[in-house]
């Protein structure tokens, strides 16, 4: 009985493994894509998009294009900089968006003076802020970005020269370096998976770290690139380097917290002063002269 039962067993088993698997169907939206030309896949893009951007695209795109050979403030390097990719936020794209922030600000400004007529002539001002405004976000998501990278290199600097210093290779260290920093949100380390992508696709390490290093536009990341460069080209020890390069990063990092601090003793004495300022002249100075000017002229 328990043979028969076995036997019964290993022959569903059997039937099975050999049963023919199902193949998973292929979503519709990919496998029309798949028959589609590289004109079709735009035009079905387009269509995609709400009716008031498509009907707005053109005017703002064309505007934009008149714009950017007179405005040239802003570069796909400081979009880039900023955190934001440059194949989906173009420089016209921003160019538009701060004409259309001017002119919402104008018809906003507008719709207010018909309460109050005096606010006509704030108009250009709201106008002039409103368009500047884009900018202003982008330059501080860079100079932000910036320090945070910042913040992040002598700490990067000293694992990459742990890891050298035990025999690893540069780029393996890199890569593992990239692999921890990744779950933290790290910038620099973002950067770091970037240009070993770039060495991934052909180029050497150093040309990818140098293109990094332009990337971010930090003269500490070119220094550190152009050094391990010449020690690769020269056959120095990267340990030594590193090491080197960490006392110099360190430095700079203890000399920009100084920097730091001064301004904020200086804003500091600025707050006392716009505080204190007031009440000294209020109960100090009006009393006092008042009491001379009576006993000159009481």
């Amino acid at each position: 009985m328990a043979a028969a039962s076995c036997a019964v067993a290993a022959v569903l088993v059997l039937g099975l493994a050999l049963r023919p698997r199902r193949l998973r169907a292929v979503p519709t939206a990919v496998a029309r894509l798949s028959t589609m030309t590289s004109h079709e896949v735009a035009a079905a893009q387009q269509a995609e998009r709400p009716a008031w951007e498509r009907l707005l695209q053109p005017v703002i795109s064309q505007l934009a294009q008149r714009l950017r050979g007179r405005y040239r403030s802003i570069s796909a390097e400081d979009i880039r900089r900023a955190g934001f990719d440059p194949a989906r936020l173009t420089v016209e794209d921003v160019l538009a968006i701060k004409v259309l922030s001017a002119l919402v600000a104008a018809a906003a400004m507008l719709a207010f003076a018909v309460a109050i007529p005096a606010a006509l002539m704030l108009v250009p001002a709201g106008c002039f802020a409103a368009f500047l405004a884009p900018s202003v976000v982008i330059s501080r998501r860079s100079r932000a970005r910036k320090r945070r990278i910042l913040n992040e290199l002598p700490d990067v600097v000293g694992l990459l020269k742990a890891f050298v210093s035990t025999g690893i290779p540069l780029e393996q260290a890199l890569h593992l370096i990239s692999s921890q920093l990744a779950a933290g949100g790290s910038l620099l380390g973002a950067e770091i998976r970037q240009a070993l992508s770039d060495y991934g696709l052909g180029l050497s390490i150093d040309t990818a770290l140098e293109t990094m290093a332009r990337r971010t536009g930090l003269e500490e990341l070119e220094l550190l690139a152009g050094a391990l460069a010449q020690g690769k080209r020269q056959g120095t020890g990267m340990e030594r380097i590193l090491r080197d390069q960490e006392q110099i990063v360190r430095v700079q990092q203890r000399n920009r917290a100084t920097v730091e601090a001064s301004r904020v003793s200086t804003r500091l004495v600025g707050v006392l002063v716009l505080v204190y300022l007031p009440e000294f002249m209020v109960l100090i100075m009006v009393p006092l002269f008042y009491g001379i000017f009576l006993r000159a002229f009481g």
